[in-house]
């Protein structure tokens, strides 16, 4: 799946159209059915995910001199993650979701 850039605010409305523009087509082009769930919760990434690209992106010091520049970088860093690293993501979820059912619903720290 494609990285998405997100340029405004995105609102309820805009987040329904990406989400109907990538996420749909994505699970739509698999085997196994899916269910997406809305918690309600503002828009956010993974900040592990997030951190795995930023530290490759960023890597040696690396600055960038255009947004183009930069978004081109996230880019190829998004297509080199390697599947065993998504696996890892998924399976620290359990252990993130109790963290958040103990602190009733709070913030939790990675």
């Amino acid at each position: 799946m494609e990285l998405q850039f997100i340029t405004t605010t995105e609102t309820s409305s805009l987040y329904i159209e990406t989400l109907q523009k990538v996420i749909v087509p994505f699970f739509r082009n698999r085997r196994r059915s899916h269910v997406f769930q809305q918690d309600n919760a503002s828009i956010h990434t993974s900040k592990e995910a997030m951190g795995t690209l930023a530290r490759c992106v960023y890597k040696n010091g690396t600055q960038y001199n255009t947004v183009q520049d930069l978004k081109a970088a996230l880019l190829q860093e998004w297509d080199s993650i390697s599947v065993a690293e998504l696996q890892k993501l998924v399976a620290s979820m359990p252990k993130q979701m109790f963290k958040v059912i103990q602190d009733h619903g709070g913030e939790t720290s990675y």
